[in-house]
């Protein structure tokens, strides 16, 4: 049973999450999908934001070498403009310290990432299949019967929350109340978070240490074989990891083990119902609801952007950046890109051109992307399977006020399950 930012040398610029508008409209959703551009500006295979002061990657080549090469760093320590603002690193929260290590490059990241991926390998992952699809089938059981559910806030946000939930061994009831907490220091990964993110996402990672502190004490004396245990009690070299570094973990898990997850649901859900003939051969093929997953990942990821820093004077496609020029993935872009792939806006879950950077590459590459792509296929075929005839019930959608997640504030659907 389970246990219970100005820019550089400038004045103070928008955040991120204003780019692109608040809750914008979503016209025509009953019929297709508008894409909400974090920077519909953008011009050419590499842009230089004014509003924001970066540069804008559009391309699906430069992009892959702005998430391979060493010259480019996801090192949020390295970002003056943030850590000028947050303070000598020495005062900040010690979860914010270790979060801000996990961005670093070289052995402290490479030491932090190893515990997590190593339980999230597609072996270990595919086993976990089965409770993965029981987990599901509980959160489509409290919805049938119902005239009509929000996709979101009914079917996903559970699944997701139940699986991270009983992987880590805190109950749902923690789950909750860490996700709560995470909601709020996740404003530590914006782009350019505003003084009052800053001061909120501090005071809720204070918050969440005096949580779990001593939920991660008892586990430590008595672990069990859940990966909050294995977390406290692995070593490398004959170390542990620090209790700051699993405080981290256990928030970015939370992060990135539900809101993109639930959110890509959503955005699938909205995606097929808005392509009924792609729909209806996904219900008479079952099978290629993988091959579906990832052509829905490459149009319709939850995640907008991955922001990357030039360690040093850098040339991509013909522009010179500066050491120290903030460099965004525009994934909208970057994942449409005609030179990359052909009829780049048609969903084509056969195309012979696949593949997408939606989990990123490179060393930072997304740990949890096969227990994602599962989460999603069998939501996906599960909920489609029990209700075939699953139609929306309003098209006045609205998205999340965020350039940072690519998500609906709202999907109700009318299950009209079969008699």
């Amino acid at each position: 049973m389970p246990r219970t930012g100005e820019p550089l040398g400038g004045s103070a610029s928008p955040p991120i999450a204003a780019i692109g508008g608040v809750h914008r409209r979503c016209e025509g959703m009953g019929m297709t999908d508008e894409r909400i551009r974090a920077f519909p500006n953008a011009t050419g295979p590499v842009y230089f934001d004014e509003e924001t002061n970066v540069y804008v990657v559009s391309s699906h080549e430069a992009a892959k070498k702005v998430l391979q090469d060493s010259g480019f760093s996801s090192d949020r320590a390295d970002n003056l403009d943030l850590v000028a603002r947050l303070g000598n690193m020495d005062e900040l929260p010690s979860l914010v310290s270790a979060m801000l290590a996990l961005f670093t490059d070289g052995p402290t990241h490479d030491r932090l990432r190893y515990h997590v991926a190593r339980r999230f390998t597609p072996k270990r992952v595919a086993a976990m299949r089965p409770r993965v699809g029981a987990i599901i089938d509980a959160a489509l059981d409290g919805v049938d019967g119902l005239d009509e559910f929000d996709v979101i806030a009914d079917l996903a946000y559970p699944i997701t929350v139940g699986i991270i939930s009983e992987m880590l061994d805190i109950g749902v009831d923690g789950a909750a109340v860490v996700l709560g907490f995470a909601s709020r220091i996740v404003a530590f990964m914006e782009l350019r978070p505003t003084d009052r993110q800053l001061l909120d996402a501090s005071e809720a990672a204070r918050n969440c240490s005096l949580f779990l502190l001593p939920i991660l004490t008892e586990r430590r004396e008595s672990p069990g074989d859940d990966l909050l245990s294995a977390l406290l009690t692995m070593e490398i070299d004959g170390d542990r990891l620090l209790v700051e570094e699993v405080l981290t973990m256990v928030v970015l898990l939370m992060i990135a083990g539900h809101e993109a997850p639930a959110h890509f649901i959503a955005n699938g859900v909205m995606a097929l119902l808005a392509n009924p003939p792609e729909r209806r051969r996904l219900q008479e093929n079952p099978y290629l609801y993988g091959a579906a997953v990832e052509e829905l990942l490459r149009l319709h990821h939850p995640v907008n952007y991955l922001s990357r820093t030039a360690t040093k004077d850098q040339v991509l496609a013909g522009h010179h950046l500066p050491a120290g020029s903030q460099v965004v993935v525009d994934l909208a872009a970057v994942n449409r890109d005609p030179a990359r792939y052909q009829d780049p806006e048609r969903f084509d879950m056969l195309r012979s051109d696949p593949g997408h950077l939606s989990f990123g590459t490179g060393v930072h590459y997304c740990v949890g992307r096969a227990l994602g792509r599962l989460e999603a296929e069998e939501t996906l075929r599960r909920l489609f399977g029990r209700f075939p005839d699953l139609t929306l019930a309003d098209t006045d959608l609205t998205r999340r006020a965020s350039a940072t997640f690519h998500a609906l504030d709202r999907l109700p659907v009318n299950p009209k399950p079969l008699a």
